[in-house]
């Protein structure tokens, strides 16, 4: 497996071979994951999503990601709001 990059969302995602098994890397950080026995890759902070394709996975990750930290800071700002 050569390395593979891609952005998605302003974070740079890599996958790369290590050991002869893929490493994920997002912002330059390796994340952690796993494959299921039917061959589904999960990502150890992303649990309750899985696909056979481990870049996608990391899209959806990063979605989410985003997507949690957007929310949290509308919830702060309406906190700051109501004091």
């Amino acid at each position: 497996m050569a390395s593979e990059g891609h952005e998605h969302e302003g974070s740079h995602i890599e996958i790369r071979e290590r050991e002869g098994k893929p490493e994920l890397r997002i912002d330059g950080r390796r994340v952690a994951h796993g494959r299921l026995p039917n061959g589904m890759y999960f990502l150890d902070d992303y649990a309750f999503d899985w696909t056979d394709d481990l870049m996608e996975l990391a899209r959806r990750y990063v979605s989410h990601r985003r997507r949690a930290q957007q929310i949290r800071a509308r919830s702060s700002a309406s906190k700051e709001g109501a004091s």
